[in-house]
Protein backbone atom coordinates (compact mmCIF):
# COMPACT_ATOMS: atom_id res chain seq x y z
CA UNK A 1 0.00 0.00 0.00
CA UNK A 2 2.81 2.36 0.89
CA UNK A 3 4.48 1.52 -2.42
CA UNK A 4 1.34 2.53 -4.36
CA UNK A 5 0.99 5.78 -2.39
CA UNK A 6 4.63 6.58 -3.04
CA UNK A 7 4.18 5.89 -6.76
CA UNK A 8 1.08 8.11 -6.95
CA UNK A 9 2.92 10.91 -5.14
CA UNK A 10 5.81 10.64 -7.59
CA UNK A 11 3.45 10.77 -10.58
CA UNK A 12 1.63 13.82 -9.19
CA UNK A 13 4.93 15.54 -8.47
CA UNK A 14 6.15 14.89 -12.01
CA UNK A 15 2.93 16.21 -13.54
CA UNK A 16 3.17 19.35 -11.41
CA UNK A 17 6.73 20.00 -12.52
CA UNK A 18 5.82 19.49 -16.19
CA UNK A 19 2.84 21.78 -15.84
CA UNK A 20 4.92 24.52 -14.27
CA UNK A 21 7.57 24.11 -16.94
CA UNK A 22 4.97 24.65 -19.63
CA UNK A 23 3.74 27.87 -18.01
CA UNK A 24 6.32 30.60 -18.21
CA UNK A 25 5.75 32.56 -15.05
CA UNK A 26 9.10 34.33 -14.86
CA UNK A 27 10.28 37.56 -16.42
CA UNK A 28 12.79 37.32 -19.24
CA UNK A 29 15.44 40.03 -19.47
CA UNK A 30 17.34 41.00 -22.61
CA UNK A 31 20.17 43.47 -21.99
CA UNK A 32 20.58 46.15 -24.65
CA UNK A 33 23.21 48.90 -24.30
CA UNK A 34 23.97 51.79 -21.94
CA UNK A 35 21.98 50.17 -19.14
CA UNK A 36 18.75 49.72 -21.10
CA UNK A 37 17.03 46.34 -21.19
CA UNK A 38 13.89 44.66 -22.49
CA UNK A 39 11.70 42.79 -20.01
CA UNK A 40 9.26 40.22 -21.39
CA UNK A 41 6.23 39.79 -19.13
CA UNK A 42 4.52 36.37 -19.39
CA UNK A 43 0.79 36.16 -20.01
CA UNK A 44 -1.28 35.48 -16.92
CA UNK A 45 -3.35 32.86 -18.73
CA UNK A 46 -1.22 29.91 -19.96
CA UNK A 47 -3.50 29.33 -22.98
CA UNK A 48 -3.55 33.00 -24.05
CA UNK A 49 -2.90 33.67 -27.74
CA UNK A 50 -1.77 37.25 -27.09
CA UNK A 51 1.87 38.16 -27.46
CA UNK A 52 3.63 38.72 -24.11
CA UNK A 53 4.01 42.35 -23.17
CA UNK A 54 7.55 43.72 -23.47
CA UNK A 55 8.67 46.74 -21.47
CA UNK A 56 11.74 48.94 -21.75
CA UNK A 57 13.63 49.34 -18.51
CA UNK A 58 16.82 51.02 -17.37
CA UNK A 59 19.26 49.24 -15.10
CA UNK A 60 21.17 51.75 -12.99
CA UNK A 61 24.77 51.39 -11.88
CA UNK A 62 23.66 50.82 -8.27
CA UNK A 63 21.43 47.90 -9.23
CA UNK A 64 18.03 49.60 -9.43
CA UNK A 65 15.65 48.89 -12.30
CA UNK A 66 13.64 51.85 -13.59
CA UNK A 67 10.63 51.46 -15.85
CA UNK A 68 11.00 53.58 -18.98
CA UNK A 69 7.91 52.40 -20.87
CA UNK A 70 5.55 49.53 -19.98
CA UNK A 71 4.66 48.24 -23.46
CA UNK A 72 6.76 48.36 -26.63
CA UNK A 73 5.04 48.33 -30.02
CA UNK A 74 8.13 46.87 -31.69
CA UNK A 75 11.52 45.74 -30.43
CA UNK A 76 13.57 47.99 -32.70
CA UNK A 77 14.99 50.38 -30.13
CA UNK A 78 17.87 52.52 -31.33
CA UNK A 79 20.44 53.37 -28.67
CA UNK A 80 23.14 55.97 -29.21
CA UNK A 81 25.24 56.98 -26.25
CA UNK A 82 22.84 57.39 -23.32
CA UNK A 83 19.79 58.07 -25.54
CA UNK A 84 17.23 55.44 -26.54
CA UNK A 85 14.65 55.94 -29.30
CA UNK A 86 11.73 53.51 -29.31
CA UNK A 87 8.12 53.00 -30.39
CA UNK A 88 5.79 52.36 -27.48
CA UNK A 89 2.08 51.61 -27.05
CA UNK A 90 0.31 54.65 -25.62
CA UNK A 91 -3.23 54.45 -24.26
CA UNK A 92 -5.97 56.78 -25.47
CA UNK A 93 -9.70 57.20 -24.94
CA UNK A 94 -11.48 55.29 -27.69
CA UNK A 95 -15.06 55.65 -28.93
CA UNK A 96 -15.25 51.85 -29.02
CA UNK A 97 -17.32 50.84 -25.97
CA UNK A 98 -15.70 47.39 -25.99
CA UNK A 99 -12.21 48.88 -25.82
CA UNK A 100 -12.54 52.36 -24.29
CA UNK A 101 -8.82 52.53 -23.58
CA UNK A 102 -7.18 51.45 -26.81
CA UNK A 103 -3.50 51.93 -27.58
CA UNK A 104 -1.62 53.49 -30.45
CA UNK A 105 2.11 53.45 -31.22
CA UNK A 106 4.10 56.61 -30.54
CA UNK A 107 7.75 57.49 -31.03
CA UNK A 108 9.65 58.23 -27.82
CA UNK A 109 13.14 59.42 -26.95
CA UNK A 110 14.66 59.04 -23.51
CA UNK A 111 17.87 59.86 -21.71
CA UNK A 112 17.49 57.75 -18.56
CA UNK A 113 16.81 58.29 -15.75
CA UNK A 114 14.80 61.25 -17.11
CA UNK A 115 11.19 60.52 -18.16
CA UNK A 116 10.61 59.61 -21.83
CA UNK A 117 9.67 62.28 -24.35
CA UNK A 118 6.85 61.72 -26.86
CA UNK A 119 8.46 63.09 -30.04
CA UNK A 120 5.92 61.75 -32.56
CA UNK A 121 4.51 65.11 -33.63
CA UNK A 122 7.98 66.58 -34.00
CA UNK A 123 9.04 63.65 -36.20
CA UNK A 124 5.91 64.13 -38.32
CA UNK A 125 6.68 67.85 -38.60
CA UNK A 126 10.16 67.14 -39.96
CA UNK A 127 8.74 64.64 -42.45
CA UNK A 128 5.88 66.88 -43.63
CA UNK A 129 8.32 69.76 -44.13
CA UNK A 130 10.68 67.59 -46.18
CA UNK A 131 7.86 65.97 -48.16
CA UNK A 132 5.84 69.14 -48.75
CA UNK A 133 2.79 67.72 -46.96
CA UNK A 134 0.34 69.27 -44.53
CA UNK A 135 1.55 68.71 -40.98
CA UNK A 136 -1.90 68.63 -39.38
CA UNK A 137 -3.05 66.05 -41.87
CA UNK A 138 0.06 63.97 -41.16
CA UNK A 139 -0.82 63.96 -37.45
CA UNK A 140 -4.41 62.99 -38.26
CA UNK A 141 -3.51 60.16 -40.65
CA UNK A 142 -0.53 58.78 -38.73
CA UNK A 143 -0.85 55.05 -38.00
CA UNK A 144 2.49 53.78 -36.71
CA UNK A 145 6.25 54.08 -37.11
CA UNK A 146 9.23 51.75 -37.12
CA UNK A 147 12.90 52.58 -36.67
CA UNK A 148 16.06 51.57 -38.51
CA UNK A 149 19.57 52.39 -37.37
CA UNK A 150 21.57 53.90 -40.24
CA UNK A 151 24.68 54.68 -38.22
CA UNK A 152 24.97 58.46 -38.12
CA UNK A 153 21.26 58.80 -38.94
CA UNK A 154 17.95 57.42 -37.75
CA UNK A 155 15.60 56.14 -40.46
CA UNK A 156 11.92 56.46 -39.57
CA UNK A 157 9.41 54.43 -41.53
CA UNK A 158 5.91 55.92 -41.31
CA UNK A 159 2.59 54.27 -42.04
CA UNK A 160 -0.60 56.27 -42.59
CA UNK A 161 -4.34 55.58 -42.67
CA UNK A 162 -5.10 56.58 -46.26
CA UNK A 163 -8.31 56.50 -48.30
CA UNK A 164 -7.46 59.19 -50.81
CA UNK A 165 -5.00 59.87 -53.61
CA UNK A 166 -2.03 62.14 -53.19
CA UNK A 167 -1.01 60.78 -49.81
CA UNK A 168 1.39 57.85 -49.25
CA UNK A 169 0.37 54.66 -47.49
CA UNK A 170 3.92 54.42 -46.21
CA UNK A 171 7.11 56.42 -46.48
CA UNK A 172 10.51 56.72 -44.89
CA UNK A 173 12.94 59.50 -44.18
CA UNK A 174 16.02 60.13 -42.08
CA UNK A 175 16.88 62.33 -39.13
CA UNK A 176 20.44 62.99 -38.05
CA UNK A 177 21.36 62.92 -34.39
CA UNK A 178 21.69 66.68 -34.19
CA UNK A 179 18.05 66.93 -35.23
CA UNK A 180 17.11 64.30 -32.65
CA UNK A 181 18.95 66.27 -29.96
CA UNK A 182 17.17 69.46 -31.00
CA UNK A 183 13.80 67.72 -30.89
CA UNK A 184 14.54 66.39 -27.41
CA UNK A 185 15.62 69.83 -26.14
CA UNK A 186 12.45 71.42 -27.53
CA UNK A 187 10.06 68.85 -26.05
CA UNK A 188 11.81 68.87 -22.68
CA UNK A 189 11.75 72.70 -22.52
CA UNK A 190 8.24 73.33 -23.86
CA UNK A 191 6.41 70.09 -23.07
CA UNK A 192 4.31 69.18 -20.08
CA UNK A 193 4.27 66.09 -17.91
CA UNK A 194 1.52 63.53 -18.57
CA UNK A 195 0.67 60.05 -17.34
CA UNK A 196 -0.30 57.20 -19.61
CA UNK A 197 -4.03 56.48 -19.24
CA UNK A 198 -3.55 52.73 -18.81
CA UNK A 199 -0.26 52.26 -16.97
CA UNK A 200 0.11 55.76 -15.44
CA UNK A 201 3.70 55.93 -16.66
CA UNK A 202 4.94 59.55 -16.70
CA UNK A 203 6.14 61.10 -19.95
CA UNK A 204 6.61 64.57 -21.44
CA UNK A 205 4.83 65.78 -24.57
CA UNK A 206 4.88 69.16 -26.29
Amino acid sequence: MKTIQKLVAQILSTLLVLNLAGCKTHLETRPLAAGYEEITHPNRAPDSTEQPRVSLNYHTADGQTLLIWPSLFTSDEIIRGDVAIFVGDKAYVSSDSFDPRGTKPRVFAVRAPDPPLDITDEVLWYWSKAAGKDFRKAVELYNFASLVNQGDKLEVQLEFYVNESGWPDSTKFQLDWNQISEIMRTVKAKGTMHKDLRWETPYIQN
